[in-house]
C-alpha cells in the first residue's frame, strides 16, 4: 500500500483536476472545429484538386486521432480520480511497487511505475 501524506494526496488531486480541465477544454475546442469547417479554406482554394482533398482528409484523420487520444486520457484521469482515495492508488498494477509522487504529479493517471510502463509501451 502506498501511503501518501495529506499534502501529497492534495497535490496529486490538484494535478489530476488541472489536467482534466485542460483536456476538457481541448476536447471542446476540437469539437467546435470538427466537421469540415477548418478544412474549407484548403478545399475552397482549388476545388477538385486531389492533393488538396488528400491533405484535408489527412488533417481530418489526424484531428480524429488526437481527439480519440484525448478522450481516452480523460477517461483514465476519471478512473484515477475514483481510485485516489483507495488503498491501491499509487501502486503499480504490474509489479506492485510504489509509484513515486513525482510521477503521479506529472501523470496523475499513471497506473504503472516507469519501468513497467516502458515495458508496456514496447509490447
Amino acid at each position: 500500500m502506498n501511503k501518501f501524506t495529506q499534502t501529497e494526496r492534495a497535490a496529486i488531486r490538484t494535478a489530476l483536476q488541472q489536467r482534466k480541465a485542460a483536456l476538457l477544454a481541448e476536447i471542446r475546442a476540437a469539437l467546435d472545429e470538427s466537421g469540415d469547417n477548418q478544412y474549407r479554406a484548403i478545399l475552397g482554394n482549388s476545388p477538385g484538386d486531389s492533393s488538396d482533398e488528400a491533405l484535408a482528409s489527412s488533417l481530418a484523420d489526424l484531428a480524429a486521432a488526437r481527439m480519440d487520444r484525448e478522450v481516452r486520457e480523460y477517461r483514465a484521469l476519471e478512473a484515477a480520480e475514483q481510485r485516489l482515495d483507495s488503498p491501491g492508488f499509487g501502486i503499480c498494477v504490474e509489479c506492485g511497487a510504489a509509484i513515486p509522487v513525482a510521477r503521479l504529479l506529472a501523470n496523475p493517471a499513471a497506473a504503472r511505475c516507469v519501468q513497467c510502463q516502458e515495458i508496456f509501451d514496447k509490447t
